[in-house]
């Protein structure tokens, strides 16, 4: 019989003092960030989509208990309800999409600026819609990924994506052809998804939609419609 191993006794040690604590932040959403980057760029190339695919689902799933903590920045919230305001004048949805929705927290302004609304969030992760169903229960979530909604052609009258990674023709699909989509990405904070407003426009006008960039507000926004 092999001798028994004694096990080391773990020492508890002092929690890092503030200065290296934010270091430490910081160096984790910068890792988050180069991480996701990488794989979004992935998802753009069909013959590895799949596997880029299973890398986010995985990687977020991963993340998903710590989520709430780190979009508790109230940036996040203030940029996307201030975002809102830039829909038309008495722009009032029947249906809605919070497309990446994570665990809800665009779905849950969106239902606090139109009570009752039909609201449907979708995320690639599961951890991620698990968590959006316990704190959301008004609103319906579905797994789904970005590129491949399970919805039909113009089913919705506003689509909104925050923070999030997207696919254009298939948001563009899913939008009603009266519809807005709305892009908001936020301005700080540690999200590990961003990109550039104004470039993303060029792309959609690229799809023959109408898109129209903001980058004076607490985070930066796109409002897109169809092409007449």
């Amino acid at each position: 019989m092999a001798p028994r191993i004694p096990r080391i006794p773990r020492i508890p040690l002092p929690g890092l003092p503030k200065p290296l604590s934010r270091v430490r932040a910081t160096a984790l959403a910068r890792t988050r960030r180069a991480g996701v980057k990488l794989l979004t760029s992935a998802v753009d190339v069909p013959v590895v989509r799949p596997f880029a695919e299973l890398g986010l689902r995985t990687f977020f799933d991963a993340i998903a208990g710590d989520w709430e903590r780190i979009r508790k920045d109230p940036t996040y919230r203030a940029g996307f309800e201030e975002a809102l305001h830039l829909l038309p004048r008495g722009f009032r949805p029947r249906r809605a999409l919070d497309a990446a929705c994570g665990t809800g927290l665009a779905t849950s302004i969106v239902l606090g600026r139109w009570p009752g609304l039909n609201v449907v969030g979708t995320d690639i992760a599961p951890r991620m819609v698990e968590i959006a169903r316990e704190l959301v229960p008004d609103a319906r979530f579905e797994v789904a990924s970005v590129h491949h909604l399970p919805f039909e052609d113009g089913e919705f009258d506003l689509v909104t994506l925050l923070d999030g990674v997207l696919d254009i023709p298939e948001l563009l699909r899913v939008l009603h052809r009266k519809g807005r989509l709305l892009i908001v990405y936020s301005v700080g904070g540690t999200t590990p998804v961003s990109r550039p407003v104004t470039k993303l426009a060029a792309e959609f006008a690229q799809h023959g939609a109408i898109a129209e960039p903001h980058t004076d507000g607490e985070a930066h926004a796109l409002v897109v419609r169809h092409g007449r």
